[in-house]
């Protein structure tokens, strides 16, 4: 029962001691790149059905002030409705309605289209 508390407390260093020796050998060998890249937290938006309800809530969603937010991406079955929100959306947000032509479709099928605003 008598129990040296001297051997206690060498074992307890001793583990320490390993665990902080086997964590330096192991990152060692490791190369840490010294270069992060830089977070970008703008949330990203897609408009699908460009009617007064579809426009209304990307244009509430586009008005919050809580964090950056981009529409990039728009989509309808009638391109003339397409087109007319588009160009009401741009031109009140600005750089915040971003759509290439690329990610804009109609019809089920992308279109090219060329934002005339």
């Amino acid at each position: 029962m008598n129990q040296d508390t001297r051997d206690t407390a060498s074992r307890r260093e001793f583990f320490k001691n390993t665990g902080r020796i086997a964590a330096a050998s192991a990152l060692a060998g490791i190369a840490l790149p010294h270069v992060h890249a830089a977070e970008d937290n703008t949330i990203q938006a897609a408009l699908i059905g460009c009617g007064g309800r579809g426009a209304g809530a990307a244009a509430n969603a586009l008005s919050v002030k809580n964090g950056p937010i981009k529409l990039v991406a728009i989509a309808d079955v009638f391109p003339d409705r397409l087109t007319s929100s588009f160009a009401a959306l741009k031109k009140q947000f600005g750089n915040q309605v971003d759509v290439p032509d690329a990610v804009s479709f109609s019809d089920s099928t992308p279109t090219r289209r060329r934002w005339t605003v």
